[in-house]
Order: C-alpha cells, then sequence, then structure tokens
C-alpha cells in the first residue's frame, strides 16, 4: 500500500493510533539532515482503540477530523498508518528459496498453520530476514505481517472520507523495533527491546536488524502500598520471554535488553531488570538515536510515531 506521490515528497509524515492519544509526525530531509517539522497528538477518546486493538473503526473519524484542523484543515502529504499491534499478527516462517512474488504463492497454501484465518481473508506483507535458526539448504525465512482484509479496508475507507492519502499501514510494535533500533544495527546477536507502559507491553526478539518474535503482554503496572509502580509482574514476563527464546533459539545469544516505553527511563525497572534476568539493560532514547532534538514537553510515547516516519528512510 505505497503511494507513488509518497516518493516525490520530502515529508514523512506518520501517524500512530493508541488507546489514549493518537500521535502524528513530521520529518524533513534525509539521515544526514533530519529535522521534526511537526509533532502532534489528538486524545483518542478510548472508544476506537482498546486493549491495543481497533475497536471501532468508524470512531475514528471525528479523531482524524481534529487531526486534520490542527493540520491547517487538511493531510498534505501521504501518510504512514500505525495500526495497534494485536490487530496485526507477525510471524517468522520457513519457505523454500524464492522470490518475493513467488514465495507469497507458496505462503498460500500453509497460511493457516500461522494465522486464524484464510489467506483470502488476510491483507499481508512480507519480507526476507536474517534468522538465527539453522535452516535446510534451499530454504529462507521470511517476516509475514497479516490482519484480516475487511480491517484494512475498514481503515482506507476512514481514511479516505477525511482526505488522508496513506502511504502505507504497519502494526505499531513493529514501528516501535525501528526506532529503538536506529538507523544503523549495531548488534551482531541477540537482545530484547521492551516497550514498557501502563497496561500495554510490547516485546521484541531482535536479531542483527531484524525482529523475529513479536509480543504483547497486557500486563498492567499497578502502584504499590508507597505509591512506587510494582514492576515484579512485568520483569517475570520478560525473564518467562527470555526462558521462551533461550529453549525456541538455541543457537541465538541474547546480550542485552533495550528499554523503552513510559517507563523506560525509570531506573527502579531498569536495576530490577537487570537483577532478574543478568543482561545488561540500556534505556533507548529514540531521538537521541535518530539525531533529533528531544521536544520540550514530554518526550515519552513517540516511538512508534517515530518509527513509521523513517520507514522509508532505510
Amino acid at each position: 500500500m505505497t503511494a507513488a506521490a509518497f516518493l516525490k515528497s520530502q515529508n514523512k509524515a506518520a501517524l500512530a493510533l493508541h488507546e489514549d492519544y493518537v500521535r502524528y509526525v513530521e520529518l524533513d530531509g534525509d539521515l544526514s539532515s533530519l529535522k521534526l517539522r511537526r509533532k502532534l497528538e489528538v486524545a483518542s477518546g478510548g472508544m476506537a482503540i482498546r486493549k491495543d486493538s481497533l475497536s471501532d473503526v468508524g470512531a475514528l473519524v471525528p479523531i482524524f477530523e481534529n487531526l486534520a484542523g490542527s493540520l491547517g484543515g487538511t493531510f498534505k502529504s501521504p501518510v504512514v498508518l500505525g495500526v495497534p499491534s494485536r490487530d496485526i499478527l507477525i510471524r517468522v516462517v520457513e519457505l523454500p528459496e524464492l522470490n518475493m512474488t513467488d514465495a507469497r504463492e507458496a505462503l498460500k497454501w500453509d497460511f493457516e498453520k500461522f494465522f486464524p484465518y484464510a489467506y483470502s481473508d488476510a491483507a499481508l506483507d512480507i519480507a526476507r530476514v536474517d534468522n538465527p535458526v539453522t535452516l535446510e539448504p534451499g530454504k529462507m525465512s521470511v517476516v509475514v505481517a497479516a490482519c484480516r482484509l475487511r480491517t484494512m479496508e475498514s481503515l482506507m475507507r476512514v481514511a479516505s472520507s477525511v482526505g488522508m492519502t496513506l502511504a502505507a499501514i504497519e502494526p505499531l510494535n513493529l514501528a516501535m523495533f525501528r526506532a529503538g533500533l536506529g538507523p544503523v544495527s549495531a548488534y551482531a546477536n541477540g537482545y530484547l527491546s521492551v516497550f514498557a507502559e501502563k497496561d500495554i507491553t510490547q516485546l521484541v526478539l531482535g536479531y542483527k536488524d531484524n525482529g523475529i518474535l513479536y509480543r504483547t503482554s497486557l500486563l498492567e503496572i499497578p502502584l504499590n502500598v508507597e505509591g512506587q509502580r510494582n514492576y515484579g509482574p512485568l520483569v517475570r514476563e520478560i525473564a518467562n520471554t527470555l526462558t521462551f527464546v533461550k529453549n525456541q533459539y538455541r543457537e541465538l545469544v541474547v546480550e542485552l535488553v533495550m528499554l523503552g516505553g513510559s517507563f523506560g527511563k525509570d531506573p527502579r525497572l531498569l536495576s530490577e531488570l537487570e537483577e532478574a534476568t543478568g543482561l545488561k539493560t540500556l534505556t533507548m532514547d529514540v531521538w537521541e538515536t535518530w539525531g533529533l532534538p528531544a521536544p520540550e514537553e514530554t518526550a515519552n510515547g513517540w516511538e512508534a510515531a517515530l518509527g513509521l516516519a523513517v520507514r522509508d528512510l532505510l
């Protein structure tokens, strides 16, 4: 779903759909001269999106209209739209060594082994990825992102109704991973990216510059009796994910945890994670990673929007 006009524009516009806010970013320039042109957020009211999933696509119309009004009445640049992560399933699939066109055709025969609906009911995209698992000769690994076709059709109709041209549609967790990784991968082995929010945490296992496992946790991060966040359940969830990774990817060495999200800069969470996992834990700063000055107001919660906006720079 790439618009030809997007390739002619210097603007990189992105809109991330979250339960509390929709967040819009426009960037100018290339990797050597990237600038933040505009950054807006509009309250989403908790009706259109719930629990990291679209619950009422039609409820996006007034939200998009409100955003368009803040942009001067119209969306001037094609937009990369970030969809809640639970609406787009991501799987790494082993296929015969093929070009991507033939790989899509081959995927249809085994599609329902990996996704809970038929190939004919799906909107999907695929890309080849590096995989630490040793494959048989003549095999390759591809990452497949798929959702129900009617969901994409509904989103496209809503976008069109408010004059928004879509350049692409992506899941938010994929965009977050891209934002945290940065323009140049510095990791030769494995790492776990964690984006920790109050009610939703995204976990992405990275290998080189690929995400090879995506998990969404709906664990809440409550306050304890002392008024501090109780990170115990989240730390256990992360430790359990690492145990699963160790069993699933025996040839992969996970060297560190990259911590982002609203709670990513809390030193208590960082120290509890290091103690529980024995892994070095780094705090992400996606603005610094992409060479952008952090906004004066809160810089939290923008990983997905920024990751969408830099999509075509890599």
